[in-house]
């Protein structure tokens, strides 16, 4: 069956259109439009909640068919730019919300089309933009894969609805980046360290400086359901990423130092909605709030795991442990009888080998300071407020590399340092150390070296007694 030709614009034309505007907001429009597909109203509906930037992907609910849609680098950090300037960055605000004087909360149709008609002079349209990635899509991938992608109903040419793997969409998104020889010789030879600036809802900061294959392997496990452990020196983000984790029904809990006021606590929280209920279903008789909170907290460790397991379904919540470093035995014991019935993802500086038994199927992330060009980037983002004080940048910015070795948190705390002082002069800058993040000196090489030399000064007294 022949189809309608579709009207598209080349790259050539996409390039000129996202440079006719410096808007952030523009930028995103036209990118949403040219790299995901999105109709117009499904565009002014895309709420906060629904850029998922941990997966890199943004989910469609607006249409018959919800779908989500892997995210381009350009448009990833289009939208990355752009969240910073958001004033409400809420799950159900709009990313494109409307005027001070209009009814609606987003922003309209009209108003869509006009953007795109004035910024390609007449020469382009939400629908021209739509049909050019629909082109791209269709002429690299199955007409299934783009169906799904394009979230329409049915396509004349496809005679059946055919299933559409994750990694077909990713193939899919990938295949519409530009493929010219010139490019790929550059990106070869002359390889970009990309610094990912990834919005964040909680922590010390909001956004996450890099990180980007640790968050996606963060939400990946917690999707699939996969026990991890995220490990890593003070300072370096453990926390910030446990906090900006919400995949399912969570628990949080602090440490396990205490075991038993840990899984009594647990067990007192999950009796919470129903407890009487829960608690005659349990103990088999008729028992008062105060006489459930007694009777859980006499209970053995095993037994009270054992209650976990039973008033729970498997995989139902996820536990999250902030630290594990100091576990004791009990919470050893403890965490191997839960791991295989909840989903645990904990964190610790390190976990000792006499303790890691609870580990054997936890997935592993080990996170390292950042690197310079990351570390000059938080720099640059933390320090903004106080640049007009600081005398000389770079002097200020490679003293705060070279005295925190790339801790993202030390580097926060010796900017908020300087932020106290009127000047920021050159001698203020040198004055100042942050001696905790100076690397521990490790002894194991010398101790080797003094052992070696003792040995080699037995051998040589040996042979000389020997001799004579």
């Amino acid at each position: 069956m022949s189809q309608r030709p579709l009207v598209t614009i080349n790259l050539q034309q996409e390039k000129k259109l996202l440079e006719s505007t410096q808007s952030k907001k523009y930028q995103v429009i036209i990118l949403l439009l040219l790299d995901c597909g999105l109709r117009v109203s499904e565009l002014i509906q895309v709420q906060c909640q629904h850029i998922l930037f941990s997966e890199n992907k943004i989910v469609i609910t607006s249409s018959s068919k919800p779908r989500e849609i892997p995210l381009t680098q350009r448009l990833l950090k289009s939208l990355a730019d752009y969240w910073q300037s958001l004033i409400e960055t809420q799950p159900d605000s709009y990313l494109f919300p409307s005027g001070k004087n209009s009814i609606s909360l987003h922003i309209g149709r009209k108003q869509i089309w006009k953007i795109i008609n004035q910024l390609s002079k007449g020469n382009s349209s939400p629908t021209i933009l739509r049909n050019t990635f629909a082109a791209k899509i269709v002429k690299e991938n199955e007409l299934s894969v783009a169906k799904e992608i394009l979230g329409e109903v049915s396509i004349a040419t496809t005679e059946r609805y055919l299933e559409v793997y994750e990694s077909e969409i990713e193939s899919a998104i990938q295949s519409i980046e530009p493929t010219d020889f010139i490019s790929k010789f550059y990106r070869k030879f002359f390889p970009t360290n990309t610094i990912h600036i990834i919005p964040a809802e909680i922590g010390i900061t909001n956004f996450h400086i890099g990180r980007k294959q640790e968050m996606q392997k963060l939400h990946d496990c917690g999707k699939k359901k996969i026990n991890l452990l995220i490990t890593g020196e003070q300072g370096v983000g453990k926390t910030q990423l446990l906090d900006n984790f919400n995949y399912g029904k969570l628990i949080r809990i602090g440490d396990l130092s205490t075991t038993k006021k840990m899984i009594g606590g647990l067990l007192l929280f999950l009796f919470e909605t129903d407890k009487e209920s829960i608690a005659k279903t349990i103990y088999e008789k008729q028992l008062s709030k105060n006489d459930i909170d007694t009777l859980v907290y006499r209970e053995t460790i095993k037994r009270m795991t054992e209650l976990l397991i039973q008033v729970t379904e498997k995989n139902e919540y996820t536990l999250l442990i902030d630290d594990v470093t100091r576990i004791p035995p009990t919470g050893v014991l403890a965490l191997e009888k839960l791991k295989n019935h909840f989903h645990i993802i904990c964190a610790a500086r390190r976990v000792p080998m006499t303790k890691s038994s609870f580990l054997t199927n936890f997935e592993r992330i080990e996170l390292k300071p950042l690197s310079r060009p990351e570390s000059i980037e938080l720099i640059n983002q933390v320090s903004q407020p106080i640049l007009q004080k600081i005398e000389d940048y770079e002097t200020y910015k490679n003293h705060i590399f070279e005295n925190t070795n790339g801790n993202p948190l030390f580097m926060i705390e010796m900017i908020e340092r300087y932020s106290k002082e009127p000047e920021i002069t050159l001698e203020v800058i040198r004055d100042y150390r942050h001696t905790s993040a100076l690397k521990e000196f490790d002894f194991s090489l010398v101790l080797v070296i003094i052992l070696s030399s003792l040995m080699v000064l037995r051998y040589i007294r040996a042979c000389w007694e020997i001799r004579f």
